[in-house]
Parts: structure tokens; C-alpha cells; sequence
């Protein structure tokens, strides 16, 4: 199960690094450090222990989730977030108050759909909290850079939050929802 939660965080954010890497909002800046396909070779690496952490903690969690979601779930959520990752390279060269708020209305309505949980809002909140931090790093030690139009946030694109904030939503239940094996449990009422 852990395996598989890493390899979904290693391929979405291989992906969507990719997109930003073609759409030139992120370049990776150290020389002879080997790439997988667009990313250096630690990026996807990175995304696939922090989802498998987020999974992790989640599932610790006093806080019990509203919905229980199953594999279909998981890869539906998957695909979303990436959807989310690819837009964002679309829309960076785009003025922040338009690019933050179409990221974070769609980040609310994916924590929403998946789990509008207190458990899973404190694994959004933390991820986009903690993402963008970890990325500001990596720009501040001279690994990577992002585009002039998109480093309004201490070097880091303004939206940035956003897309870990829905990310962590998903991360929250990737847990259960592998644990769980089937489909998804319907929504709770109350």
C-alpha cells in the first residue's frame, strides 16, 4: 500500500513537472544532475515521500474523515490534482489575483468533493503550507527557479498554495482508500 501511495505522489508530480518545466514556469538550475523526463531526478522523489507522509500522518489522525473513498476514488483524485498541476502552467503568465483565485476555488472544490473533513482541511492546510516552504528552499539553494511571472511568493508562484492545499485533500484519504480495496463509501449525512 505504501508503495503504491509513493508511486501515485512520483507520477503526479512527475507529470505536472513536466508540464511546468515545457510551460517554462519552473527550470531546474544544477548542472549534471540527471533528469527524468522534464524534473531533476530528485523532484518526483521529493512529491512521492511528502503524499506518502500526508497519507501516512492522515491515517494517524485523531480526527476521523467524512468519506472513506476506494481505489476508483484514488485515481479519479490522482488525475484531478495533475489536471490542477497542468493548469497552473497555463495560467502563470496570468496576474496573480486572477491565477490565485481560480486555483484556490478549484482547490476548495476538490477538498469538498473528497473529504470536507476537519482531517482532511488539516492535511490541505498543511500542505500548502509546508509545499510551498520546501519549494522556497530548493529556489533559495539555487536548485531551481521559477519564471519572473510566477515568483511572486518569496520565488515561488503565488498559486503554489493552492495546488498543495488539493493535493493534501487527496493525500488525506489515500490511506484508507487503498485500505479499503472497493468502491467508495457514500457520503455521510449530517
Amino acid at each position: 500500500m505504501a508503495v503504491l501511495i509513493f508511486a501515485i505522489g512520483f507520477a503526479v508530480g512527475l507529470a505536472g513537472d513536466a508540464t511546468h518545466v515545457a510551460a517554462g514556469v519552473t527550470r531546474y538550475e544544477w548542472d549534471g544532475v540527471p533528469e527524468l523526463w522534464r524534473s531533476a531526478i530528485w523532484f518526483p522523489f521529493l512529491v512521492g515521500g511528502a503524499v506518502l507522509a500526508a497519507a501516512w500522518l492522515a491515517e494517524r489522525s485523531p480526527l476521523p474523515p467524512h468519506r472513506v473513498r476506494g481505489r476508483a476514488d484514488a485515481a479519479v483524485g490522482a488525475a484531478v490534482v495533475l489536471a490542477l498541476y497542468a493548469l497552473t502552467a497555463v495560467i502563470h503568465e496570468q496576474p496573480p489575483t486572477v491565477s490565485v483565485v481560480l486555483t484556490g476555488a478549484i482547490a476548495l472544490a476538490v477538498w469538498a468533493w473528497w473529504d470536507p473533513s476537519p482531517r482532511a482541511l488539516a492535511v490541505a492546510a498543511g500542505a500548502a503550507v509546508a509545499g510551498p516552504l520546501a519549494e522556497i528552499l530548493i529556489v533559495e539553494a539555487g536548485a531551481a527557479s521559477y519564471a519572473p511571472d510566477a515568483d511572486g511568493l518569496l520565488g515561488v508562484a503565488e498559486w503554489l498554495p493552492c495546488l498543495y492545499f488539493a493535493a493534501g485533500a487527496v493525500a488525506s484519504g489515500l490511506w484508507a482508500a487503498f485500505a479499503s480495496g472497493g468502491p467508495a463509501t457514500p457520503p455521510s449525512r449530517g
